[in-house]
Order: structure tokens, then C-alpha cells, then sequence
């Protein structure tokens, strides 16, 4: 019985992970929040269009804290409509609700403010940030420019 159970999860599985990757991209970004911060990590696209979408994704960051390498994770919710982006951000230190704009998915240009929530404030003040997203040329990631 475990085998009829196992072998439709299996493929059920194959089947998503190609439509999972159709809409992720890695990005890679610099952010200023009260230090300078490398990020790196996924993102991934719910819906298509230019009028609207959610991106969420987990992430990474690397700053120096007293001179010592500190590696942090960060989870991110962003709200894309017609260009315009408006997001969150969460890591142990901070929340970071962000605006900024989306070129075609592409690249993302940001500020906003690091509230924070833990007693070392690695994170605190006005943030701005930009932001690279790598995904296959034909990916599903992008807003195509559409020319009449």
C-alpha cells in the first residue's frame, strides 16, 4: 500500500519542482541598514502578471560585527504592482518594511526602515538597498517589456 501512496508523491513532486524553477531567481543584493550587508539567496514568483505579484524568499546576509564575520537569515515578502514595490523583511534582528521600484523583475531599488527587535541592534535606522535577480533568460521570473 505504501508503494501506491509513495509513487504519485514522487512524481507529483518531479512535476512542481519544474514549475518551482520556472519562476525562481537568485538574487544577490548590497543593503546600507546601519551597516553595509551583502545578501544573497532565492526568490520565488507567484503569478505572472505586470499588475501584480508576490515575491517571497529566503535569504541570506553577511556583515562584519566587531570584527568578526556574522552570517544571518532573512525571510522577505514583496508586493509588485505596476513597477512599484512595497515589502518586508525579517531576520532574529530586525523587521524591515521597505518601498522601492522593480525594473522588470530584474533589478530592485529600495529604502525603507530597520525596527529592531533584539537586544544587540546589529540592524537599526533608514536602509536602502539594491537588488540583482539571476534567473534563466525564458524564465517565468521576469516582466517581459511588451512592445505595440
Amino acid at each position: 500500500m505504501k508503494k501506491y501512496f509513495i509513487l504519485p508523491l514522487f512524481f507529483s513532486v518531479i512535476f512542481s519542482n519544474a514549475q518551482l524553477l520556472e519562476k525562481t531567481a537568485l538574487n544577490i543584493s548590497y543593503r546600507y541598514t546601519g551597516r553595509n550587508v551583502l545578501q544573497a539567496g532565492l526568490e520565488y514568483r507567484f503569478g505572472e502578471s505586470y499588475e501584480g505579484s508576490i515575491i517571497i524568499g529566503p535569504s541570506l546576509l553577511y556583515t562584519r560585527v566587531n570584527e568578526t564575520d556574522k552570517l544571518i537569515p532573512e525571510i522577505n515578502i514583496n508586493l509588485l504592482r505596476a513597477g512599484l514595490l512595497l515589502g518586508i523583511s525579517g531576520n532574529p534582528y530586525s523587521l524591515e518594511p521597505r518601498i522601492g521600484v522593480s525594473l522588470f523583475n530584474a533589478v530592485f531599488l529600495n529604502s525603507g526602515y530597520a525596527f529592531p527587535i533584539h537586544r544587540e541592534k546589529y540592524f537599526k535606522g533608514v536602509t536602502f538597498g539594491i537588488q540583482f535577480n539571476i534567473a534563466p533568460k525564458h524564465s517565468k521570473f521576469y516582466d517581459h517589456l511588451k512592445i505595440m
